[in-house]
């Protein structure tokens, strides 16, 4: 017997030796090329150097000592220019600011004196993008994570110190390293303070019209902060507001000192401020810090630097077009003041001391920093009452008397009444000042108080609600109803606390002093409110306009044991851009609103209420009353939408399972009888297929998570809902698999089969019938929607919403989803038809297939029947995640007929199966059938 020769000890080292060799001048090989392929196309930075910047600022050899860290200095600033294509034009509205930031990584000393060899980098903030994480139902923030992408170069120069000229030369970062530039600098010194702004020039050395990676030379604006001196401001410096004030007017306690920065970053600094003239300011003469002709209507600031320790920061004042968004505004120093302010920790109060820029038409080279005779001013109020409800409130003037020139009006300036980012202080109290006339027009009942009702609690969040009005005039506006106050306590959906680090609350909030609320505490409660109604108009073409805004300021009181509401309300007459005096207010209004019941026994239902003038109908100021209704969003009904979601949950997945299990059930039964395949109708399984991908297809997660998250704020299911997506989603995909493998089955069953042709023609006068069915019905389905549509607009059950067009078009989506879930009802259909034209009793089905699936298509409606008659839950047609009536026909007519149907349908399969195609057709039909028949043989 032949044995196989053994491999040697040394042949296999010898065969692994060669091996390594050739490896090894393989990795030589590949590391020449790309060292040479790389030193070839490496840029020249002492060549560049020579060409570009010699002449500007002459080169020497460094030493070893560096003065200042890595990162130690941070310039920021703006550019124009750039040309409209290129790298550094616009890509996305973000970027319209053209902003920049200049590095000093370090800073060498050279052989001459007062020369320095500089590292640094340049880079162009670009496109951002945010994400929310966090869980809104623990009423805590969640964090914001915050990616951005950015053009940057690495550069590498010198600096004369004497002259404060700086040029560098470097290439780009990642994908830009083949971008080299030349950047150069003036008045780089080694002190700055307020005045002194560096300019320059940023210049590509490689010049292509058709590279999109290259750029037009800009033209550089940099706020400097090498050794900043704060020389305008400072914690002695003036601190007063023009407007005078007592110690009174300020809060009693202070923002925690290493908060400052945070505090002006989120609720100050890139906020725009509504400005408010005086009467006599008709042109922008003595009425605005700027050489413009025209009046701001806005005023916001913008950091440059903020220093916690010394309570300091350098601003941008800016005054924009009140249209645009902050981050949407280019710099433009015209229309921009730059400033120092300081902080006084005792009286929450910023002073800010702002110059201007000058020689700022054309080149930004020649502009420069003077006039610095703007003061600014703004607080934080200690006490609001109706009407000045601002959490930020302030003023700008100048140092200068009327007769001089350079002289400001004073302008008063405040956040916007309505904002939900306010400023909630400890200190901080609202004063009811209209308790007397509430009184007298808000009589109370002395009926006797329904024990049997339950009504919204004071501090709770269903006291917030958007309204529909409608007036005698029959016009229709739109509004909201916030709370501000409940007797010493605010409401803030999402307010900030100075007292701790990241709490967050949704609710009430106690600022003043803390209140404990108990079933005891006195009723009523004094209450105020901001409401705000807007009446629109709708033009033929779809686009909607504002006619009227009216923003009402109301208090009052709120009586627990009836649900009754009860206030005065206030609203400015006044221009929005014009200091309110005691003619501009009108005070003489009344609004009510009627709570109904939270009992649990208690259906839902609306909020109804009334805004009325008290004036004469001859007075000016008298309006028509306003009719106002709101669905109440109570948090009973929400807790029932979660177990409703659960629920419903859990059927969604046991009915998925239950699909999978019934289409496994036929392939074993046509595993078992595989005679019966060519029987099956393709039609059928095809709309079953369907049923299944066109849900995958469409991203059944985002189908899932948008009936959700959208109310996650009180519907939250703390992961329970993300887990039994995907689980949907697997389950889902299984039966669609196991769908095409039946369907595959069919087909291939019947395209072997001798009767072949016979069986298509079959399929095919079974496909013409039903097509023509689904056609009649989807007509006579939309006809019935559209009368419905209508009839429900014009008796009000529903209202045509802004933007009527997509609404109308959104009800007709919705119609066309329920008909395509009909279809998959009657899924039986075409293989009835397919056994009647086939006479067939072949038991193509297995029982347990089109009993169990009529089963699954049938347990919607049986539960939507429960739930109709078993449950007072908000109609939140959104957070469906079972019988979703944009899935099917849901009401208690179809949720009957739509069963039956199924199990008629069943019924007549089992009876074809058994007795023959024709058996549900009369007798004088099948005997046609059978007649039709026997000629057919005879003939043949």
């Amino acid at each position: 017997m032949n044995k196989e020769p053994k491999c040697k000890p040394s042949s296999v080292i010898t065969t692994s030796l060669k091996m390594c060799y050739k490896l090894s001048k393989l990795v030589i090989f590949f590391f020449v090329f790309t060292t040479s392929s790389a030193a070839s196309s490496r840029f020249n930075y002492l060549t560049a150097y020579t060409d570009h910047c010699a002449s500007f600022v002459p080169e020497s050899d460094p030493k070893d000592f560096v003065l200042g860290k890595p990162h130690q200095y941070r310039h920021t600033g703006y550019y124009t220019g750039g040309g409209s294509g290129g790298i550094l034009s616009p890509n996305s509205s973000y970027q319209v600011q053209k902003s920049i930031v200049f590095y000093t990584r370090s800073i060498i000393e050279t052989n001459v004196q007062g020369l320095f060899k500089l590292q640094g980098s340049i880079r162009f903030p670009r496109a951002s993008t945010y994400h929310f994480v966090g869980n809104y139902t623990s009423n805590k923030y969640g964090s914001a994570s915050h990616r951005r992408s950015s053009i940057a170069f690495s550069l590498d120069g010198f600096w004369s110190q004497s002259s404060g000229k700086l040029c560098m030369v470097g290439s780009g970062y990642g994908y830009l390293h083949n971008v080299h530039s030349v950047l150069k600098l003036y008045n780089f010194m080694n002190s700055s303070s307020v005045t002194s702004m560096i300019s320059g020039t940023l210049e590509s050395l490689m010049r292509s019209e058709n590279d999109p990676n290259d750029f037009e030379p800009i033209s550089i604006l940099i706020f400097p902060s090498m050794n900043y001196q704060y020389t305008l401001v400072s914690n002695k410096s003036e601190n007063r507001s023009s407007s005078g004030g007592s110690e009174d007017s300020y809060p009693t306690s202070s923002l925690k000192m290493e908060r400052f920065c945070s505090v002006l970053s989120r609720e100050v600094l890139n906020h725009e401020f509504d400005l408010k003239y005086s009467s006599g300011c008709a042109s922008a003469k003595n009425c605005t810090p700027l050489a413009v002709s025209d009046l701001p209507r806005v005023v916001s600031l913008k950091s440059i630097e903020c220093l916690e320790d010394e309570r300091s920061l350098r601003v941008l004042v800016e005054f924009p077009e009140s249209n645009s968004l902050w981050y949407r505004r280019p710099f433009n120093p015209k229309k921009t003041l730059v400033g120092e302010g300081s902080w006084n920790t005792k009286k929450n109060h910023l002073s800010v001391v702002a110059c201007q820029f000058l020689d700022a038409a054309g080149s930004w080279n020649n502009v420069r920093v003077g006039n610095c005779s703007t003061r600014l001013s703004l607080k934080i109020p200690a006490i609001w009452t109706i009407g000045n409800t601002s959490s930020i409130v302030g003023h700008i003037w100048s140092n200068k008397t009327a007769t001089e020139s350079g002289y400001l009006e004073q302008i008063t300036f405040e956040s916007p009444q309505d904002d939900i980012g306010r400023v909630l202080i400890p200190g901080l109290k609202y004063k009811y000042t209209k308790m007397d006339k509430v009184t007298k027009l808000c009589p109370r009942k002395k009926a006797a108080h329904d024990k049997t009702n339950v009504y919204p609690n004071p501090f709770s969040y269903e006291m917030r609600f958007d309204v529909s009005a409608k007036n005698s005039k029959g016009e229709v506006a739109w509004g909201s109803s916030v709370p501000l106050s409940v007797g010493n306590q605010f409401y803030q959906p999402y307010w900030y606390s100075t007292a701790s680090t990241d709490e967050y609350s949704v609710g009430f909030a106690p600022v003043s002093s803390p209140v404990t609320v108990s079933n005891n505490q006195s009723n009523p409660y004094n209450i105020s409110y901001t409401i705000r109604i807007t009446l629109l108009s709708y033009a033929k073409s779809g686009n909607v306009s504002v006619i009227n805004d009216t923003q009402i300021f109301a208090e009052g009181i709120y009586d627990e044991t009836e649900g009754s509401l009860c206030m005065v309300g206030c609203r400015n007459l006044g221009s929005k851009n014009q200091q309110p005096t005691n003619d501009s207010v009108d005070c003489d209004i009344v609004v009510n609103f009627q709570f109904p019941p939270t009992n649990p026994s208690k259906k839902w239902s609306l909020i109804k209420g009334s805004i009325k003038s008290t004036r004469k109908k001859s007075d000016p100021l008298h309006f028509e009353s306003w009719d106002l209704s709101s669905a109440s969003s109570y948090l009973v009904e929400e807790r029932r939408s979660i177990w409703r979601m659960d629920v419903e949950i859990t059927l969604v997945l046991v009915s998925t399972t239950l699909s999978c299990v019934f289409v496994a059930l036929q392939l074993f039964h046509v595993k078992k009888y595989p005679d019966v395949l060519p029987s099956i109708s393709i039609f059928m399984l095809l709309i079953l297929t369907l049923g299944y991908m066109i849900p995958l297809m469409l991203n059944f997660e985002a189908m899932f998570a948008n009936s959700t998250n959208r109310r996650s704020v009180f519907l939250g299911s703390g992961g329970w809902l993300e887990v039994n997506e995907v689980i949907v989603r697997v389950i889902t995909m299984v039966a669609f698999l196991l769908q095409i493998r039946l369907l595959q089955l069919t087909w291939s069953a019947r395209s072997a089969t001798g009767t072949q042709k016979e069986l298509w023609i079959m399929e095919r006068k079974t496909l013409f019938v039903v097509l023509l069915i689904y056609v009649a019905g989807a007509l006579a389905a939309l006809i019935l929607h559209t009368l419905n549509w209508r009839k429900s607009l014009n008796d009000g059950s529903i209202t045509a919403y802004p933007g009527a067009g997509h609404q109308q078009r959104s009800h007709l989506g919705t119609a066309v989803k329920s008909y395509a879930g009909l279809v998959l009802d009657g899924f039986l259909l075409p293989q009835i038809l397919l056994n009647m034209f086939c006479k067939s009793r072949e038991k193509a089905l297995s029982v347990s297939f089109y009993i169990g699936t009529t089963f699954v298509r049938a347990l919607p409606h049986a539960y939507d029947l429960y739930r109709a008659h078993n449950s007072a839950h908000h109609p939140l047609d959104e957070s469906y995640l079972y019988a979703s009536p944009v899935a099917d026909f849901y009401s208690t007519a179809w949720d009957v007929i739509i069963p039956f149907g199924g199990l008629l349908f069943a019924g007549i399969i089992y009876l074809q199966q058994r007795f023959g195609g024709l058996c549900i057709l009369p007798q004088k039909l099948r005997e046609l059938g059978a007649y039709e028949k026997v000629r057919t043989v005879t003939e043949g």
